[in-house]
């Protein structure tokens, strides 16, 4: 099974790579829309990439209440322990 660390790293590569967000303002803390400066189109593409490369799958509503890196953490965790 994957750790939440492993989790939180995935999702800074995801952000750094896809969305060329710095690597020092992804924290647990950071808030994706006013932190990041994701809009809700990034949002989705970041759920669909995670939902591709961790073969998880994301519902669009759950996804519309994450805000933080730690909400998307917890998620796709949670995700991952009923698969």
């Amino acid at each position: 099974m994957i750790s939440k660390d492993d989790i939180f790293n995935k999702i800074k590569e995801v952000l750094v790579e896809e969305f060329e967000v710095e690597p020092d303002d992804v924290t647990l803390e950071a808030n994706l829309f006013t932190d990041l400066e994701l809009d809700s189109l990034d949002a989705i593409d970041l759920m669909v990439t995670l939902d591709k490369e961790l073969e998880i799958e994301i519902n669009t509503e759950t996804m519309q209440d994450m805000r933080t890196i730690e909400d998307v953490c917890t998620f796709v965790a949670t995700a991952m322990a009923d698969e």
